[in-house]
């Protein structure tokens, strides 16, 4: 009600945030019981808490990994066809995360990413700082 009525007033924007961390939170709870149940190979209830994620929290940082783990759990139950359509849905939107990566070795077990040493990291960043121009 106060963040329709006052939505510019410095409570209003701290309800939001704090509305966005607990949001955040109930993302990673769904996350760590998913994740159990895969442990435990619980593939329905595993695909439900994941399901419930992409679903109700695709705004949080968990969406992509709950994705890979839809693809993940429809392969290993031989799904396949199912499998592909969450792959695409992660591949189209989240094409360049390390998740999409970890879903398309699920298809192709031969692919590999180039590895990036900490050296050339550590030149990549000092290159940037460098052409960083201050005025």
């Amino acid at each position: 009600y106060m963040l329709l009525k006052y939505p510019n007033t410095d409570y209003a924007i701290d309800a939001k945030w704090k509305r966005g961390l607990i949001v955040d939170q109930m993302a990673a709870k769904e996350m760590y019981i998913g994740r159990y149940y895969m442990e435990t190979e619980k593939w329905i209830a595993a695909i439900n808490r994941f399901q419930m994620v992409v679903q109700h929290y695709d705004t949080t940082i968990y969406i992509e990994e709950a994705l890979h783990r839809l693809v993940e759990i429809y392969y290993k139950i031989g799904s396949i066809e199912d499998a592909q359509k969450v792959a695409a849905t992660l591949g189209y939107n989240y094409g360049s995360g390390e998740w999409y990566k970890n879903s398309y070795r699920v298809f192709n077990k031969s692919y590999k990413t180039a590895k990036i040493t900490e050296k050339e990291k550590d030149s990549f960043i000092k290159e940037k700082f460098k052409n960083i121009k201050i005025k």
